[in-house]
């Protein structure tokens, strides 16, 4: 590098005014991280429920803050980095995008759905949801909003090349490319036979095998592939289950925020600010193992955004468009 670590990390604190923070992984490569603070659940919305937010629970362990890459993700050395101006890696499976986010060293892992869900609630309860990447290389609701495209594929931009519009706070030191750009896998979430498993804080040490399921024995994905808003294609199942799960797979971005059996379901919604993206699952998702991705790639449109989820495919599948990012917590 040009720059010490000490140097470098001055000259990024500085320019982002202390909210963009550099870590270093076990080959002393640097990876952007956005610093998260932690937060309660009421303040989000009562109706989710009270207490720290999941994503700020490591078993049991209720931290400060959490650090997820201010970029998708590039592979070097076999890990997984956040650095600004790169063309982000895919064609890499569920299984290779956790342990290149992992191989940088403790801590580190690659970005959780329960991380992903506190990112988009805040933003919900904060009145902005960012753009991005969806409409190869600009915005398809802002279409003078562009990003610098990738050497590798033009309709792809290289990380965090769009304007602050594009990062999750709408500010220069925000999380960049939540919205478009390229899909990308999160761990501490799975789908199997239609059911939900998943850690019930953001344990990203836990072993798959040890993940519970919030609906034990109950089914709440249907057996048909459903577009845009396809929330809704829940509502039988989602009638039958406690309040208690409701709210967890709510908090977790999973279900719309729903409180009891009789409400009508209703599209996250704080404020009169409803999320964005689609939500897709397997045209039969009670059969097997489906693992999320969330966000929305570059061709899009209105189906990408924060709330964009997909859980159709499994651990083994590439493409194009899907990568990662990765994350770390003390």
């Amino acid at each position: 590098m040009s720059l010490n670590k000490d140097t470098l990390l001055n000259s990024v604190l500085g320019a982002t005014g202390g909210k963009v923070v550099v870590k270093y992984n076990k080959n002393g490569d640097p990876l952007y991280m956005v610093r998260i603070p932690k937060f309660n659940i009421e303040d989000i919305d009562s109706s989710l429920g009270s207490g720290v937010h999941p994503a700020f629970i490591v078993d049991g362990v209720v931290k400060s803050e959490i650090y997820i890459g201010a970029y998708q993700a590039i592979f070097e050395k076999g890990c997984a980095l956040s650095i600004p101006g790169q063309s982000p890696k895919v064609s890499i499976n569920f299984d290779q995008a956790r342990a290149a986010c992992k191989e940088n060293g403790p801590g580190f892992h690659l970005m959780t759905n329960w991380e992903w869900a506190a990112v988009a609630l805040w933003c919900l309860k904060n009145g902005f949801q960012p753009r991005g990447n969806t409409a190869s290389g600009k915005a398809h609701d802002a279409p003078g909003e562009t990003g610098t495209g990738a050497p590798d594929n033009t309709a792809k931009i290289l990380a965090g090349t769009g304007p602050v519009s594009w990062r999750h706070d709408n500010n220069a030191g925000g999380i960049a490319d939540l919205v478009g750009n390229i899909w990308e896998w999160q761990d501490g979430f799975k789908i199997v036979d239609g059911k939900v498993f998943m850690p019930p804080d953001n344990n990203f040490n836990l072993a798959e095998a040890s993940w519970p399921s919030p609906t034990g024995t109950q089914l709440i994905f249907p057996a048909s592939k459903s577009g845009e808003n396809g929330w809704r294609t829940m509502t039988t199942a989602l009638g039958t289950l406690a309040d208690d799960i409701k709210k967890q797979l709510a908090q977790a971005l999973i279900i719309p925020n729903i409180t009891s059996g009789s409400t009508p379901l209703e599209i996250f919604n704080l404020d009169g600010n409803a999320i964005h993206g689609s939500f897709g699952i397997d045209a039969n998702p009670s059969v097997g193992e489906h693992m999320p991705h969330r966000g929305g790639i570059w061709s899009d449109g209105a189906a990408a955004g924060l709330g964009a989820l997909i859980v159709y495919n499994v651990r083994s599948s590439v493409s194009s468009g899907l990568g990662c990012r990765p994350a770390f917590i003390l």
